[in-house]
């Protein structure tokens, strides 16, 4: 930021992302029916696919997500991966329903690490998983390319 020198990221969201979203829920939704009729599928497709658009309509919902993070964050401090893991503090007056702007962290891709970071960054990510489903019964998780 210019006024303080710290280093953020900002998270925007794609312009006509919810139309988008909508047209290939429509077209899925669609091939869901032909396939439960004409190719005999045993299964509710249309309903998959309805929980499957609601979701991505969740995620569009960037205030949400702050909340989730900070979320997270309350529910990790009380296990013994709260030294180990955390969220990117979320910056509240910078965020709306579209953008997301968080503190920036500096870190390594898994796919440069060296083999024995892997190996201990993987068991650190399989326990905050586990712990989440199992103890705190909620799973943040938002994987992101980088």
């Amino acid at each position: 930021m210019k006024e303080t020198g710290q280093e953020i990221a900002i998270k925007v969201q794609r312009p006509d992302v919810e139309e988008q979203i909508a047209l290939d829920m429509y077209l899925l939704r669609g091939v869901g029916a032909f396939l439960k009729k004409f190719a005999g599928i045993n299964t509710d497709a249309v309903g998959t696919v309805d929980a499957w658009g609601a979701g991505f309509v969740d995620e569009l919902d960037y205030l949400a997500e702050a909340r989730n993070s900070e979320g997270f964050m309350d529910g990790i401090a009380s296990t013994p991966l709260k030294d180990v893991v955390f969220a990117p503090r979320v910056l509240d007056g910078l965020s709306t329903r579209s953008v997301l702007t968080t503190e920036w962290v500096d870190g390594e891709r898994l796919d440069r690490s060296s083999n024995e970071d892997v190996t201990v960054l993987c068991s650190i990510a399989m326990n905050t998983y586990l712990t989440m489903m199992l103890e705190l019964g909620t799973l943040h998780c938002d994987p992101v390319r980088c």
